[in-house]
């Protein structure tokens, strides 16, 4: 063996040894260390308790989060929020366009398990007291700590970076009243520091049996003034509406245009305002906009694809969500948009 080979063979086994000398060292850390460490690679301690409150969008949604564990969430684009998730220790209120109603089960136990994790910056500093460690599990050729606990009827897995101590993953399971897999994973992507703190800029959630989403963080605010009962209060700004005999007022949500040939509006009609309302599907309908009136379709499900042609004007039920929907296809009715604006009244008569 030349002295060349000699001196690599000796090199490659030096690294070799180091490497498993380190990963035998990780692996015999408690879990008092490895919780230590993972609010550590977050900022420490002393950084995260300067942090009474943070707020940060994530999708459509808009989170607020208090040191205490308690969050709220909202949507919508001010002046306008349609839906407000409020959480507590006790019990998760929804309020979407002025029903409110309890979130119960599996997703209250998942939302206020977020909440903790949220709470202490992304990091396990809240669930120290219920972890068991499990050691280290691989997943190709990362090795991920892995520590558990239950959130109400959840089993909850929490996954570590080897390397960074930072949140990976976390997997929630359980089975609903009757008997349905319920599992929900949460990966967390690139950490990234903001003001000294260390946090995930995204994750990708995901069901067993449905597509994930890919959630990106922005416009995080540390420490913003929040009103005292702000993180309690469950109400909604989406104007007001009144129903007489054969007339509903309400306002605009939103509104937008796709090309040169569709105006698209959203209102704060629900489906207990047609209901009481007493409208149909093909029932025809005036639509009192500012100055303007357009005859409408209306359809109380989602209009067939031949219904949506050049020069339909239609109302019908928002895809997703709890609202109702006005299509305008024509160009002559682009410029009306010019005259839109957030809450703006609006009418609609049965013909």
């Amino acid at each position: 063996m030349t002295q060349y080979r000699r001196r690599a063979w000796l090199l490659g086994f030096l690294f070799l040894w180091s490497s498993c000398f380190f990963a035998d060292a990780q692996s015999t850390l408690s879990l008092k260390e490895i919780v230590e460490r993972n609010i550590q690679a977050a900022g420490g301690k002393e950084k995260i308790s300067q942090i009474q409150n943070f707020s940060f969008k994530a999708g459509e949604m808009t989170y607020y989060v208090a040191s205490d564990g308690r969050m709220k969430m909202t949507i919508g684009k001010e002046p306008v929020i349609t839906e407000v998730f409020v959480v507590g220790q006790d019990k998760i209120q929804r309020n979407c366009f002025n029903k409110i109603t309890e979130i119960t089960g599996l997703e209250k136990a998942r939302t206020q398990c977020l909440a903790e994790l949220y709470s202490g910056l992304f990091t396990l500093q809240k669930f120290e007291e219920k972890l068991s460690f499990l050691g280290l599990k691989s997943f190709g050729p990362e090795k991920l700590y892995l520590l558990t606990t239950t959130c109400g009827d959840l089993k909850v897995d929490f996954y570590l970076k080897q390397d960074e101590f930072t949140i990976k993953r976390i997997v929630f399971q359980g089975h609903s009243p009757e008997g349905d897999k319920y599992e929900v994973n949460y990966d967390y992507g690139p950490i990234e520091e903001i003001d000294g703190l260390r946090l995930p800029g995204s994750w990708f959630a995901s069901q067993v049996g449905t597509r994930g989403n890919l959630y990106e963080l922005s416009d995080l605010k540390m420490n913003p003034p929040l009103e005292k009962d702000f993180l309690s209060r469950v109400e909604v700004n989406v104007g007001k509406v009144e129903i007489a005999a054969g007339s509903l007022k309400g306002n605009v949500i939103e509104f937008s245009s796709r090309g040169k040939d569709l105006l698209m509006i959203s209102t704060n009609w629900t489906k207990d305002c047609i209901e009481r309302l007493g409208i149909k599907t093909n029932d025809r309908l005036s639509f009192l906009i500012g100055s303007k009136e357009i005859e409408l379709v209306f359809y109380d499900t989602a209009p067939p694809r031949e219904a949506l042609v050049p020069g339909a004007k239609v109302m019908f039920p928002a895809p997703q969500g709890e609202n109702y929907l006005i299509y305008l296809l024509s160009p002559e009715f682009i410029p009306l948009i010019e005259q839109l604006k957030p809450l703006l009244p609006i009418q609609i008569k049965k013909k």
